[in-house]
């Protein structure tokens, strides 16, 4: 008898866990265009023997891919992993000299997703927020920094199960803070304020929806 019952509920699960699962996971490998930013002297990427006057991250292309699921037919959650390889041009202050160096950043993102309508329509935008780090890696040493992301766009699906993506994000990195005054209460008590420094960067994405 208990193994008739166990038998039963396995078959139960079995069948009830992929008409719940029915489209409610999508797939989706990407491609774009991001900006590139200045990221300020004061940081972990210099050398001060250098004496640079100015960091610049070059725009170039993205690409990646996310893996979410559908809690609802509106409300989602997603992994992303977005990389760009680009060019990161250090200007010396002693004269017109570059320093060129190349570089990968790799962001690793959870997104929570808004998607509008129902899931039936074909036309659906979306908004989207997310947390993660972001990954700075060349000439063999790597660096770690907490990044965030806001956005939104559309999906449009030509068929229950597949569709495309297009996406525009603003995806700033938290480099690090500096020191930029002092603030005092009426008892007396004074707290050290900071100023934070981010890398600014904006991504333009389009990318195959795989839903299943």
């Amino acid at each position: 008898m208990t193994k008739r019952l166990l038998l039963f509920a396995i078959v139960l699960v079995c069948s009830v866990i992929p008409g719940w699962a029915q489209g409610r996971f999508e797939l989706q490998p990407f491609v774009g265009l991001k900006t590139g930013g200045n990221i300020p002297v004061q940081c972990n990427f210099c050398d001060s023997s250098l004496n640079f006057l100015k960091i610049n991250v070059d725009g170039s292309l993205n690409y990646g891919a996310t893996l979410g699921v559908n809690a609802t037919d509106n409300i989602g959650v997603e992994f992303m992993w977005n990389r760009q390889p680009t060019v990161v041009v250090g200007r010396l202050s002693t004269g017109n000299s570059q320093r060129h160096v190349g570089i990968n950043i790799d962001q690793y993102q959870g997104n929570f997703l808004y998607t509008f309508f129902e899931k039936e329509k074909k036309l659906r935008p979306f908004i989207l927020v997310g947390v993660g780090s972001t990954k700075f890696a060349g000439r063999g040493e790597s660096d770690w920094r907490i990044s965030y992301g806001v956005g939104g766009g559309v999906k449009y699906f030509f068929h229950p199960h597949m569709g495309v993506r297009l996406q525009a994000r603003y995806t700033p990195s938290y480099l690090y803070a500096t020191a930029d005054g002092a603030w005092c209460n009426w008892w007396g008590v004074c707290y050290v304020t900071s100023n934070g420094h981010y890398l600014q960067q904006f991504d333009m994405t389009a990318g195959w929806v795989f839903r299943f």
